[in-house]
């Protein structure tokens, strides 16, 4: 069978005319995923690169937000010292940027999927630029910390729309790089930010740190005026080229006693080229073909985000992600500078080395061990499916891409812990102990920062690209939410009155305070997610996990996967695309044709 078509029959009511429908390939054959339509103002049809531009500034965007929020922690002791409070409390200030970043994806959010996310990244690239000069200039640390606040807040627009807009513009084998590069830039901000901030506060003053925040916010506001085009499209669920699980699927079960065949073929598809009207159409302020089905709801804002963690495929990896991304990428953050600083006697400079390079080194190896593995793994799955007869694989092949990350993160954090105990009283327990040097240390975070890149590149695509695609905005509003609030409880408790890390004092009893913290936290959410059912928005998303009980469906359907591993729901196919070697169930009056080991077309008695 050439790997450039596919011949199928299918069948359609007598009294509307039969007429031809393609799927639509890619260069090696494969359906595409999702289907593109023929609308010029699809973003799957936007030229290569358009879609690399887009991803490189929402990239860049979520890599300012982060390191908006992390660009001073080198600086805490000169800042506490102009301000003449303690170091610990010197961070505050940064604990509550972290926080308001994970409340401004639940605002920006439900505007951007009304009005479009071009204005929401534009808008929020301002507030980015008018906090960080409000920081740069204030005479108080309570303006200081006000002025943090909106930081925090302005910026977080890309990392809640950072993953949605990748989901917008890539086809599914291309989101695993895609959003590889995008979770890359958004972990790395924060790595990034200590060099830059050392520097930059040795040689011009922390004050200045803020300073190079809003002179970055100004050039990315310029450049995303010219060249971030609107990527929000009304996808035709219901169009049979649109549906990603069958090739073929009838308009309606009431057109199941038609006989007029029609021939279905695939080919390999080209999109149409982009016209100067279509881009300046889509560089507009806000969405000009906005539909009046788009509307903007109260429960929109926190309601239905938060509603997605009733999804056993969000809830898990978004708690996971939380968890490894604070204790291995925010706690270091938070207090290495001050234990470096009482330890090995590192100035600014250093200490943005230190943290900046050891964290920057390991998550951009961990990207070259996650994103690019991960899509090759689905190649082989959706090549695999279609010898099956399926046009998509399940969605959990792509978790098989963890278990490097979920190994080296713990990996990392003892070999962290371990190398500093001779530095510390023996009453803390696992700490620096064997190091004489800051360079084990060094190696810890860098190591346990590899393995989060790859549980964040894959949590992230597997739970918004591949079980969530029509909710990977809120879904990702989800994993924002959860790891700033984590973040937020660390900053609180990451270091007691004399400046030590209470995240290397073992089991301490302070320490039972933070899991305490964390476990109300995680109850609050889970609580309110789960009163949030009642009155959200309901979706049709199905859980996409093995279930040993095959379950019951309503007509016309029939349960996904096999005996031991039954998944979701799905329509019965009135024809298949190729041949299948397990018998398929018909509708009521229909039976398969084809005989074993090449099952075919359901067809009428």
């Amino acid at each position: 069978m050439s790997s450039s078509k596919h011949f199928h029959e299918a069948r359609d009511s007598q009294d509307v005319p039969a007429r031809p429908t393609i799927t639509r390939l890619d260069r090696t054959g494969l359906p595409l995923i999702p289907q593109p339509t023929d609308s010029l103002l699809d973003p799957l049809n936007y030229p290569n690169w358009v879609k690399c531009a887009i991803l490189a500034q929402v990239s860049l965007l979520a890599f300012l937000a982060t390191l908006n929020v992390a660009i001073i922690n080198p600086a805490v002791v000169p800042l506490s010292e102009e301000f003449h409070i303690a170091p610990v409390t010197g961070t505050y200030q940064t604990t509550v940027a972290i926080g308001t970043s994970a409340l401004g994806p639940l605002v920006f959010t439900p505007f951007a999927n009304v009005y479009g996310r071009r204005p929401a990244y534009l808008f929020s690239v301002l507030i980015g630029f008018a906090s960080a000069v409000g920081s740069a200039t204030a005479n108080s640390f309570g303006t200081l910390v006000v002025a943090r606040a909106f930081n925090g807040f302005g910026p977080s627009a890309a990392l809640g729309l950072g993953a949605g807009t990748v989901v917008d513009v890539f086809y599914g084998h291309q989101r695993g790089k895609a959003m590889g590069v995008f979770t890359l830039m958004l972990t790395n901000g924060a790595h990034l930010a200590p060099i830059v901030g050392g520097y930059v506060a040795k040689a011009r003053g922390w004050r200045w740190c803020f300073w190079v925040g809003a002179i970055l916010n100004g050039v990315m506001f310029i450049i995303a005026c010219f060249f971030m085009p609107e990527t929000l499209f009304d996808r035709p669920d219901s169009d049979t080229i649109s549906d990603p699980n069958t090739l073929i699927r009838e308009e309606s079960l009431k057109d199941s006693d038609a006989d007029s065949p029609v021939i279905v073929e695939g080919e390999i598809y080209r999109p149409p080229p982009l016209t100067m009207k279509i881009y300046l159409r889509r560089l507009w302020l806000w969405d000009l073909d906005r539909p009046s089905s788009r509307q903007l709801h109260a429960n929109t804002f926190v309601v239905k985000p938060l509603s997605m963690l009733k999804y056993p495929s969000v809830a898990f990896p978004a708690l996971y992600y939380a968890v490894t991304y604070g204790f291995a990428s925010i706690e270091p953050a938070l207090t290495l500078a001050t234990l470096f600083t009482r330890i090995y006697h590192f100035d600014t400079v250093r200490n943005g080395l230190a943290n900046g390079v050891s964290l920057l080194v390991g998550a951009s190896l961990g990207e070259l061990c996650s994103g690019p593995v991960t899509d090759a793994m689905m190649r082989r799955a959706r090549q695999r499916a279609l010898e099956k007869g399926d046009a998509a694989p399940a969605p959990e092949v792509r978790l098989h891409g963890i278990w490097t990350g979920a190994v080296t993160v713990p990996l990392g954090l003892l070999i962290l812990t371990d190398s500093m105990h001779s530095y510390i009283p023996a009453r803390y327990g696992l700490t620096i102990h064997f190091a004489t040097t800051f360079v084990a240390p060094c190696i810890g975070m860098a190591v346990a920062c590899f393995g989060i890149q790859i549980v964040t590149s894959v949590c992230y695509t597997y739970s918004c690209s591949d079980c969530h695609r029509s909710r990977s905005n809120d879904v990702s509003q989800c994993f924002n939410f959860f790891r700033q609030l984590f973040g937020l409880t660390l900053g609180f408790y990451s270091s007691d009155s004399n400046g030590l890390s209470l995240f290397l004092q073992g089991y301490e009893a302070k320490m039972k305070n933070v899991f305490t913290s964390l476990l109300v936290a995680a109850a609050v959410i889970m609580g309110a997610s789960a009163a949030a059912l009642d009155v959200a928005e309901r979706d049709d998303v199905c859980i996409t996990v093995c279930q040993t009980t095959k379950p019951t469906c309503p007509a016309g359907q029939q349960p996904g996967g096999q005996q031991g591993c039954w998944s979701c729901c799905e329509d019965i196919p009135l024809c298949a695309a190729v041949c299948l070697t397990v018998k398929p169930t018909c509708l009521p009056g229909w039976h398969p044709t084809g005989s074993a080991g090449c099952w075919g077309c359901c067809t009428s008695v």
